[in-house]
């Protein structure tokens, strides 16, 4: 089905929406913005990147993930094998840097989506951002409890 059509199907009701105070926001793991517009809705479109905070080790140095789909490639070669229906997304942990899964972003995006480029890497920076306070907060209650 083409994604157009897909839209008209899930814009009003899907598992991701969330209406609240006259607002239309989306949870899309694929979403950057937060806004439930056909343009930014990634569970639709054959090439999202997500960009999402681990729930994991509070010691790691980036607690940042990558979630990007699969190509259908994958997905055919997963439905033989499991004969189930899932998410086909791949998660990649930020290991390396945000410099490095800023050069994913951009490959995976390419010039075609430049808008949605746009806003994973601002929130690939905001997040980076918000751990790197946490990190020098956990540093300072560290340095305080041993005094």
């Amino acid at each position: 089905m083409s994604q157009q059509v897909l839209w008209e199907v899930v814009k009003g009701n899907n598992a991701f929406l969330v209406k609240r105070n006259g607002l239309t926001l989306s949870t899309d793991p694929f979403n950057n913005t937060g806004v439930q517009t056909y343009s930014s809705t990634g569970f639709i479109s054959k090439n999202a990147v997500g960009v999402a905070p681990t729930s994991g080790k509070v010691n790691q140095i980036n607690n940042i993930n990558l979630v990007a789909k699969k190509s259908t490639k994958f997905q055919q070669a997963d439905r033989k094998a499991k004969n189930t229906q899932s998410v086909y997304a791949s998660t990649l942990a930020v290991k390396h840097g945000v410099h490095t899964a800023s050069r994913v972003i951009r490959k995976r995006f390419g010039t075609s989506r430049l808008g949605l480029q746009k806003a994973a890497l601002r929130k690939l920076v905001k997040l980076n951002r918000a751990n790197s306070v946490r990190r020098r907060n956990e540093i300072a209650a560290a340095k305080a409890q041993k005094k």
